[in-house]
């Protein structure tokens, strides 16, 4: 009896969760499945009879000559993305967390632009930096700033670098409200004892409240790169990948080896190396949760 009833305390909450299971893994699991299936077989408009080809797709991607391109532009677009916005981010929630009057009002300005949905966004700083009826091209003339209007989504020195700017636009709230939400229980009798001791704010925030930001931070950071590494909105609604392939990143030319190339094999090869990517980034958060998880007993 006992033992039984032990044994229904284990399994009992698995049990209630086996429905939420069932329908993720139908959800998720089965385009995953299908995808990585399809991977394997030579499938384009002008063949719609599949065939297997083996590994033909991922040979064919990954040797391409494009490849290797779009792969730095991934590199590039997802770490000097994350990097500038959990940089500004901590930086402006420190900042908020020290002011006495108007912090309710900084903050709800500071989250308007998470607000906005990614194509409305990309659509208004298209139209703002359009080299010749652009606000920004006539503020910096107006400036004395530049001579000649600058092609900030048409050249390809420009483009890449601009679209970074756009998204750590849009993404810094997110870092705000998460790193603003822990700093409301920072060590302050820390903080207090480290002042009394003499010490100055840098030594303060990079010995104190940093180390305890870090767990934040690291939640954080790997939810921002994996939206970053698979953000399509912003890119395609304005350069869809261009110029000169100058911004296209994985998740674009995945979308344009099937919708454009009509090449699905190779996209599916495309989309599971991305994935591949993803993972590197996951598995090594996800191990230490759960080794957080044993060591409090939870597992």
């Amino acid at each position: 009896m006992k033992r039984s009833l032990v044994l229904q305390r284990k399994i009992g909450p698995y049990l209630y969760l086996l429905p939420s299971v069932l329908i993720m893994a139908l959800m998720l699991g089965y385009p995953i499945v299908y995808n990585f299936v399809i991977s394997f077989f030579r499938w384009t408009l002008k063949q719609p009879d599949k065939f297997f080809n083996g590994f033909d797709n991922y040979i064919a991607v990954l040797t391409g000559e494009k490849f290797f391109i779009i792969l730095k532009n991934t590199v590039v677009w997802t770490c000097a993305g994350v990097g500038l916005q959990m940089i500004l981010g901590i930086a402006l929630a420190v900042v908020v967390d020290d002011l006495r009057p108007g912090k309710k009002y900084m903050r709800t300005i500071l989250l308007l632009p998470w607000l906005i949905p990614g194509v409305v966004t990309a659509l208004m700083w298209k139209w703002m930096t359009m080299a010749d009826v652009g606000i920004i091209n006539f503020l910096l003339m107006r400036l004395g700033l530049t001579e000649k209007n600058i092609l900030f989504m048409s050249d390809p020195s420009y483009a890449m670098p601009t679209l970074i700017f756009v998204n750590t636009w849009k993404a810094v709230p997110f870092w705000f409200l998460m790193i603003t939400a822990a700093l409301q229980s920072k060590p302050q009798d820390q903080i207090e004892s480290a002042v009394l001791e003499g010490a100055r704010y840098p030594r303060i925030f990079f010995f104190i409240i940093l180390p305890y930001l870090s767990p934040v931070i690291a939640s954080a950071g790997v939810l921002t790169t994996i939206w970053t590494l698979n953000y399509f909105d912003l890119i395609w609604s304005t350069t869809k990948g261009g110029p000169m392939d100058a911004t296209s990143t994985l998740p674009i030319y995945t979308y344009r080896l099937a919708f454009e190339f009509n090449d699905f094999g190779r996209s599916a090869a495309l989309a599971v190396v991305s994935l591949i990517l993803v993972s590197l980034v996951c598995v090594p958060y996800i191990k230490r949760i759960f080794g957080d998880l044993r060591e409090e007993g939870v597992l």
